[in-house]
Formats: structure tokens, C-alpha cells, sequence
């Protein structure tokens, strides 16, 4: 997982250079001064630091969360014909046509379950395999066998 902020014509260079080589790119366009923008900012700095905290465990599809400047916008090799105003996040996973539009609440949490869909997609994002837990009757029938009582009895 991979993440950067495109501010300057080099940014614009790099992320132009970095967006095919990975499965998945997810692009939150941001303007400055905008009262919108800086309400959903603190969400989105959440959501990307989640995000760099599972950068070194995870594994699976290459993703690459870019944080686009508006004057910028235009100049990034990324789908932005639908792209109405700001803030707004788009992903874009390779092998599927079009770029999605993230139009639920803007919450941290919304967000990680937007890239979630995308990496399921892909194949990644696989849930570990919980060891079943054993029931009630599957102990007794345990203790039965081996000639144990199944509790301790109560001193009074």
C-alpha cells in the first residue's frame, strides 16, 4: 500500500507514473478554503493513517490512496469526467470499467469499507478463519468419555 499527496507538477509526474503499476488507486480530491473539504479532512487523515498502519502486514492487491490538490486535478491520468465538485473519493480497480464514487457518510469507517469492497474484489482483504468454538454439549460429551466430571462441585 502505497500513499501520497499531489500538490505540485511533480507529484502529478509521480502518481502518473506509480497509478498503473497498481491494482487499485483510490483518489480523494480536496480544494483549499473549502468549508466542506475541511469538515471531511480530519476523516480522511484518519482513514489514510489507518491505512499506514496496515501498509507493513498487509498482503494481497497493490493499493495505491492518493490525496489530489484541485489544481491538480486535471492533470492526473485518473478518470475525473464526473468529478462535480469537492471533496469527493473515487476508486478505480483494475479490470473493472469506470471509476466508483464514494457517496456514503463520511466517516472513517465508511471509507475503509469502500477500499474493503474493492480489495475483495481483487481477491485481497481475505477475514482470518476464527477457530469455531466449542459448544456446551460438545465439552460434556468431551468429559463424558474421558470419565471427568464436568464441574467442581460447590462447597457450601
Amino acid at each position: 500500500m502505497r500513499i501520497i499527496k499531489i500538490l505540485t507538477d511533480k507529484d502529478v509526474q509521480g502518481f502518473n507514473r506509480a497509478a498503473p503499476k497498481h491494482e487499485i488507486v483510490m483518489a480523494g480530491f480536496f480544494m483549499v478554503n473549502c468549508p466542506a473539504c475541511e469538515a471531511f479532512k480530519p476523516e480522511w487523515d484518519g482513514f489514510v493513517k489507518s491505512c499506514k498502519h496496515q501498509e507493513e502486514r498487509e498482503e494481497g492487491p497493490k493499493i495505491l490512496i492518493a490525496e489530489i490538490d484541485s489544481d491538480q486535478a486535471g492533470k492526473v491520468n485518473f478518470d475525473t469526467s464526473t468529478l462535480e465538485g469537492f471533496p469527493t473519493v473515487y476508486r478505480d480497480v483494475k479490470g473493472e470499467e469506470g471509476v466508483v464514487e464514494f457517496k456514503h457518510e463520511r466517516t472513517k469507517k465508511a471509507l475503509r469499507r469502500f477500499l474493503k469492497e474493492a480489495m475483495a474484489a481483487k481477491g485481497g482483504g481475505k477475514k482470518k478463519r476464527r477457530k469455531k468454538r466449542k459448544t456446551k454439549r460438545k465439552k460434556i460429551r468431551k468429559y463424558k468419555r474421558k470419565g471427568r466430571r464436568r464441574t467442581k462441585r460447590k462447597r457450601h
